[in-house]
């Protein structure tokens, strides 16, 4: 068995350095070391022998912005797999290629005037050779434009919405023109002050440290906790495992997409580092329906992920809605509250979730439903259809208060925190919902900056009540 292990080990390496491509350079550092270098990302595949076993990673770097684009890892005990991986890793870094370009968005007002020096930016950026492109935009769709933008470049005259975008478009650079620049359309001025402001950016982006948890709890087991959480670009899988209360292992998978493989690498991976764990919680998104939740692309079936994780490692498995996590998380930073609502609208999405709390009990409600706002939010009145409203300050702001009225009206919740990247002005939120409901049945409202850390938190505690409970 052994001797299987190293030839496959050897194997897929050799493997590796056989794919010869156009599109990149094969350059191997050392034994445990692979890299494919292109002039616009680099791919970095690393060997770590554990015992008799291998653990392999994969990740990208973008070059624009040295931002991670790509990152998994996998106990290497399947060639096929393997090199599913290895394909899926060389399309996306090839895909980095129509990503090369800094995409930069001008807006004002009406978008007149910036266009005209977008295209003044984009004559002058390419006499210096700069790869970087401008367009303009009115400030009216700045938030329904700036998804395929690095960077976010206001006038002067709009400067009032400096603040407010920063808050809302947290993975974008957004900055405003100095007005001495902007009135005398100095480009070569402008392209100065870009790049001073993006090196500065990136130095701080590198250096921020990563939030692992909000609270801790006293608990005697090893819980490995997993959440998944999807946006329009990619998935990310979070995922931390918990020993007595100590953080002893966490990391973030980023893919294009999510399959149930990505979840059983995890998996793998950390009982190779660790021997040894006495629960998992998996927290996903949608209707969890007795702990069957999970759909699988490509195909979209819906699997019975606790029976199929418990059957394959015979460890027990509890898997909830990833708002119920949430909500749950929110309740151990403020157990003052025995009803909470965990309301999330992500970026550009018309719908959005909730996680309930009711007299210190989480509400799951017949086959998961509890929560779920996509089967009444179309039917309520809007001032436009949410998929569009999703896009404008004003409209999520109506998106996230009709959302939360008919919750505040049954249960009556003492607190509400809000995930919105749109909406963090819980004052706006505040005044909007005072419209319809007496101030004397008006909850707190917590704004929430990121809504990770509360899921894994939650999921934990849960995964805690579980062992107790049995």
């Amino acid at each position: 068995m052994d001797t299987e292990k190293k030839k496959l080990d050897f194997d897929f390496q050799s493997w590796i350095k056989e794919q010869h491509n156009d599109e990149y350079q094969i350059v191997e550092d050392n034994e445990s070391l692979i890299r494919l270098v292109t002039d616009y990302g680099e791919a970095s595949i690393r060997f770590t022998v554990i015992e008799q076993s291998t653990i392999v990673e994969f990740s990208i770097v973008s070059k624009k912005d040295d931002s991670v684009k790509f990152y998994l890892h996998f106990e290497l005990n399947d060639e096929n797999h393997a090199k599913q991986l290895f394909d899926e890793m060389v399309e996306t870094l090839v895909g980095l290629k129509n990503e090369k370009t800094l995409q930069v968005l001008l807006s004002c007002s009406s978008g007149l005037t910036t266009s005209m020096f977008a295209e003044n930016l984009n004559s002058v950026a390419g006499m210096l050779g700069l790869d970087y492109h401008f367009d303009a935009v009115s400030y009216l769709s700045i938030y329904e434009e700036v998804e395929k933008y690095d960077v976010v470049l206001i006038a002067p005259q709009i400067g009032y919405m400096l603040n407010r975008l920063k808050e809302s478009l947290t993975d974008k650079l957004v900055l405003q023109i100095p007005t001495t620049v902007f009135a005398s359309y100095d480009a070569p001025g402008a392209l100065r002050f870009l790049q001073n402001e993006l090196e500065e950016y990136y130095t701080n982006k590198t250096q921020e440290a990563q939030k692992h948890h909000t609270h801790c709890i006293e608990y005697e087991n090893r819980i490995l906790s997993i959440v998944i959480s999807n946006n329009k670009a990619q998935t990310r899988i979070y995922y931390r495992l918990s020993d007595h209360c100590e953080i002893i292992d966490h990391n973030m998978i980023i893919k294009p997409s999510l399959n149930v493989y990505d979840l059983y690498d995890i998996i793998d991976t950390v009982l190779l580092k660790h021997q040894y764990v006495d629960m998992i919680g998996i927290a996903t998104p949608g209707i969890v329906k007795d702990d069957q939740q999970l759909r699988n692309s490509p195909d979209e079936k819906i699997l019975d992920i606790k029976n199929e994780f418990e059957k394959k490692y015979g460890i027990k498995v509890l898997v909830c809605n990833n708002a119920n996590a949430a909500v749950v998380g929110f309740s151990l930073e403020h157990p003052e509250y025995q009803n909470i609502i965990f309301h999330s609208q992500p970026f550009g999405f018309g719908v959005g979730g909730q996680g309930i709390i009711s007299h210190g009990q989480i509400v799951t409600g017949k086959n998961g439903v509890a929560g779920e706002v996509r089967y009444f939010i179309h039917r309520m009145q809007f001032s436009d259809e949410c998929a569009k409203l999703a896009w404008t300050q004003e409209g999520v702001l109506e998106l996230v208060t009709k959302s939360l009225l008919p919750s505040i009206c049954i249960m009556g919740p003492e607190a509400i925190a809000v995930y919105s990247p749109m909406t963090n002005d819980m004052n706006e939120v505040r005044n909007k919902l005072l419209s319809f409901i007496p101030e004397d049945y008006m909850p707190e409202l917590y704004s929430i900056k990121e809504v990770s850390p509360y899921m894994l938190d939650g999921l934990t505690k849960l995964c805690v009540n579980d062992l107790k409970k049995n």
